[in-house]
């Protein structure tokens, strides 16, 4: 009996320190600790908002990634992801943001609300989950996203670094698609009247898949991608999976469930970030 329990408390531990990244938001206490002006250089502090593409424990963490190639270089590179999160409550947060006084801020959200304004059942949810004031819908990201971006313009320091969307699925032509090309233009468009940098991710992404995609890749359904997102964490946490394996299993090249990032669109983004970064830091 002695044996049995040392074995099962030992599971235990071993299941929760498997899991233990999905638990806790120790990247945003960081960020609420941190004081720019004191612990590091002003001029090279990168905060990354956003969502579960950015929080990074339930896909290729590309924040962690940014960090492993511009600290050795002098940047403090903060996480400010949160998963589920739209625009909407992104923009409660934005004051946590600015109070850190950053150099660079880089923006990548917008796949919840896509996700919630195409699906009803799924918009649905967010409102219950995430406490939105309504159901998402393409008025609502674009008002609180230009939100969003009056706040951080407010913040003289920092430079904003607009990314726009990935794909949802990889398979094109599905009604997705519609809502995340008027998603994007929008965004595009809004970087341009700001003169803010945007970064074309959703673009570079889909002519990777034009040229390279699996030609039984399912198509997006937002049922289909809530249980492949469990799926894809149950292999990667306790089967110890990659990124990128657990893609081709599912038979994509770029989207571990549909919706998050692997290794392979996971660097993409950080070549993007890095190069934007480095380039404006030069030009000072």
């Amino acid at each position: 009996m002695g044996t049995l329990l040392l074995i099962l408390a030992a599971l235990i531990v071993w299941l929760l320190i498997r899991v233990q990244p999905l638990l806790g938001q120790a990247h945003l206490e960081r960020l609420d600790r941190f004081h720019s002006s004191l612990a590091a250089d002003r001029e090279k502090v990168v905060i990354c908002l956003g969502d579960s593409l950015t929080h990074g424990n339930a896909s290729f963490d590309y924040v962690h990634a940014l960090a492993l190639r511009l600290e050795p270089w002098g940047y403090t590179v903060l996480n400010a992801g949160a998963n589920g999160e739209l625009a909407w409550n992104v923009l409660q947060r934005a004051e946590e943001v600015v109070a850190v006084e950053p150099a660079f801020v880089v923006l990548l959200v917008g796949t919840n609300d896509a996700r919630g304004s195409e699906d009803e059942r799924a918009g649905a949810r967010y409102v219950r989950r995430q406490e939105l004031p309504q159901p998402p819908n393409e008025d609502f990201f674009f008002d609180n996203y230009r939100l969003l971006l009056d706040k951080l313009e407010a913040c003289e320091t920092a430079r904003t670094v607009l990314v726009t969307l990935p794909p949802l699925g990889e398979r094109r032509g599905e009604p997705i698609d519609e809502v995340l090309d008027g998603f994007n233009k929008f965004i595009e468009a809004e970087a341009q009247a700001r003169e803010m940098v945007c970064l074309p991710l959703g673009r570079v992404l889909h002519e990777r898949l034009l040229a390279d995609a699996f030609e039984d890749t399912p198509a997006y359904e937002a049922q289909r991608a809530e249980r492949l997102v469990s799926k894809s964490l149950f292999r990667h946490y306790l089967l110890g999976w990659s990124w990128d394996r657990i893609s081709s299993h599912f038979r994509m090249k770029l989207l571990t469930d549909m919706i998050h990032l692997n290794e392979a669109s996971g660097s993409t983004l950080v070549d993007l970030i890095e190069a934007e970064i480095k380039v404006e830091s030069e030009s000072e």
